[in-house]
Parts: structure tokens; C-alpha cells; sequence
């Protein structure tokens, strides 16, 4: 592989989600492992502060320039950008695949005219992935690796772990809060995500408690976990999700939708019974046979995500061995 001089890693300004502080984990590992990094704030022009959840991942923040001997990170929602980058090095890092396709799962042409507009405002190039073939490509998820093999593109895993639970202290701290645990026939859910799905079931079961994870902090969102025995999501996954991880991490069952990231078992490794098609006819009663399930046999059913629980355990090493081997780092 390439050595590099500097890594630039382009992030959007005053951003507060995944996507966001995972470019900051990066560049944070990056600069520890002795690669030279800095998170460079988009729009360019602009002066931004790294926001106070990310200062903790100690990632260096620099001017933008083009510049040989440099590569210049892109999320998948500035590719045009990466395709205007010489005569420094350019790469995309795929953590959203559908913030790319615009894919939502629900209208087929709808979806298509979401990537249009994105073509229309300049964030996706015309030829779509083809136009890109010339670059880097980095793969969160095995769901983005399978997307760009099947336009003919290699995808280099760079898998990026869930922040604090996965740190080796809070780790070493897990055993005494699940053996501490006290659950409840509790559903918690992301309300921000396949909202009118969970509408749905909310209507028709009426006698499980459903709570959105909302307005919470690392220690109050762990809280949450550790109190339900389910959390279910049916997004559209367009990457290795975070919350479906931490709910796993602290014990509770987990139920998805079947696609995206989740329609594989390497990236959402739980029972395929707890994979659901939101659109088969019989969707809420297979929702709740399978919510009926974790309720009642709560520990026989949370025992079946230990391979999933060991999985995101290792994700601290699993990205440092990614970063050494995109880097050619020692």
C-alpha cells in the first residue's frame, strides 16, 4: 500500500451524528498509530470548532489543500468533491451507502429521483460509482463492500467501533451492569428511524411498552439498554449502525428490518427470525411472535447475540488492524 505524507479526512461542519465522529475516530487512531492526520471542516471557506463529544479522540484540525503526497478522505456525501482533488490522492469511505443512492426501501422511483436531486446539487457525480472507479474506496460495513464489488470496485475494510462502550475500561465494568441489570418488557427504538413501522406496531400492541431513544447521554442511552429487553430498528441501515451495536452490547435482543446493512449476517449477525420483511403481508404478527419470544424467554433469547456481543467487543483492535493495512502501517 501507499505511504502518505498527511492524511486529510473532509468532514461536515458543526455535524453531530455517527458519520461525523467516526471521521474523527479515524483520524484520532491515525496520528497514534504514526500516520500524520488532520479532520479538515466542509464548507472550506468556513471556520468550525470540533464539537466537545469529539475533543476525546484527539483528532488534529487543519486547513484543506490539494496537495501530492496527501490523500483526502471523503465521506460518501462529497464524492464530487473527491473527484476534484489532484494532484493530491483522493479516497470515498462508504459509512452510508444509501446517503449515496438515495435508496429508502419504500418507492422504488422515488428512491431514483432522491439520487437525481443529489446529482442536481452537485453531491453525486452523474455516472454514479462508475465515475469513481479511479479512487480509494474505503468500506465500513460489509454491506458497502458487496455495494462496490457489484459495480466493479474493491472496497478496503475500515470498520470504525462504537465509541466509550468498547473502551477497554467500560468493557472490563459490562459483567457487573448486565448481572446488575433489572429489564423491563420494554421496546426501545430509534424515533428518528422507520417511524411509521414502529407506528404501526405501537397500534397493535398496545401491552409492551415502547420508548424512543431520545435527548440521552453515553451513561443515561447505556441506562436505557440495560432496563428493556428489546430494541428494534427498522431503518434503512445504510451502514453498521451504531445503535443496533450498542443495544446488543448491554444485553438487549435486537429485531430488524431485512435490509440494507442488516439483510447480512456479517454486519447484523442475530437469529434470521429476528430479521423481519416490513413489507410481507404478515409483518406485525411476525413481529409480534418474535417480540412475544424475547419477552418471555428474555435470557434464552439474549444468550443467542453472544457471537454479535464478542464481534463489536473487538472492533477497537479490528479498526486499528484496518487502519495498519490501508496505511501500510507497522
Amino acid at each position: 500500500m501507499k505511504r502518505y505524507a498527511r492524511v486529510l479526512v473532509v468532514c461536515p461542519g458543526n455535524a453531530m451524528t455517527a458519520g461525523p465522529e467516526a471521521l474523527h475516530q479515524l483520524v484520532g487512531e491515525m496520528n497514534r498509530l504514526g500516520q500524520p492526520a488532520a479532520i479538515v471542516y466542509h464548507p472550506f471557506d468556513r471556520e468550525f470548532e470540533t464539537p466537545a463529544p469529539y475533543r476525546q479522540h484527539g483528532a488534529p484540525v487543519a486547513r484543506y489543500a490539494q496537495e501530492a503526497g496527501t490523500l483526502v478522505v471523503f465521506p460518501e456525501i462529497f464524492t464530487t468533491l473527491a473527484l476534484r482533488a489532484a494532484p493530491a490522492d483522493a479516497a470515498i469511505w462508504w459509512m452510508s451507502v444509501n446517503n449515496f443512492t438515495g435508496e429508502r426501501y419504500g418507492n422504488a422511483w422515488r428512491d431514483r429521483l432522491r439520487y437525481w436531486k443529489y446529482v442536481a446539487k452537485g453531491r453525486a457525480p452523474l455516472g454514479g460509482v462508475k465515475a469513481l472507479t479511479h479512487l480509494r474506496h474505503f468500506a465500513q460495513s460489509d454491506y458497502a463492500r458487496e455495494f462496490l464489488a457489484a459495480q466493479g470496485v474493491t472496497g478496503e475494510p475500515l470498520r470504525d467501533p462504537i465509541p466509550v462502550y468498547t473502551e477497554p475500561a467500560y468493557v472490563a465494568r459490562l459483567p457487573s451492569l448486565l448481572a446488575g441489570a433489572k429489564r423491563a418488557d420494554r421496546i426501545l427504538f430509534n424515533p428518528t428511524k422507520g417511524a411509521p413501522i414502529t407506528a404501526r406496531l405501537m397500534a397493535a400492541y398496545p401491552e409492551w411498552e415502547f420508548k424512543p431513544l431520545r435527548g440521552l447521554d453515553r451513561t443515561q442511552l447505556a441506562d436505557a439498554f440495560l432496563g428493556a429487553k428489546l430494541y428494534i430498528d427498522f431503518g434503512h441501515h445504510p451502514g453498521k449502525d451504531r445503535l443496533p451495536r450498542e443495544a446488543a452490547l448491554h444485553g438487549c435482543c435486537v429485531i430488524t428490518a431485512r435490509h440494507g446493512s442488516a439483510a447480512n449476517d456479517v454486519d447484523v449477525p442475530i437469529p434470521a427470525r429476528f430479521k423481519l420483511d416490513v413489507k410481507a403481508p404478515d409483518f406485525v404478527q411476525r413481529f409480534g411472535a418474535a417480540a412475544g419470544e424475547v419477552m418471555a424467554k428474555f435470557d434464552a433469547c439474549s444468550a443467542e447475540l453472544a457471537r454479535y456481543r464478542k464481534v463489536i467487543a473487538e472492533e477497537p483492535d479490528t479498526f486499528r488492524q484496518d487502519i495498519r493495512q490501508a496505511f501500510a502501517l507497522p
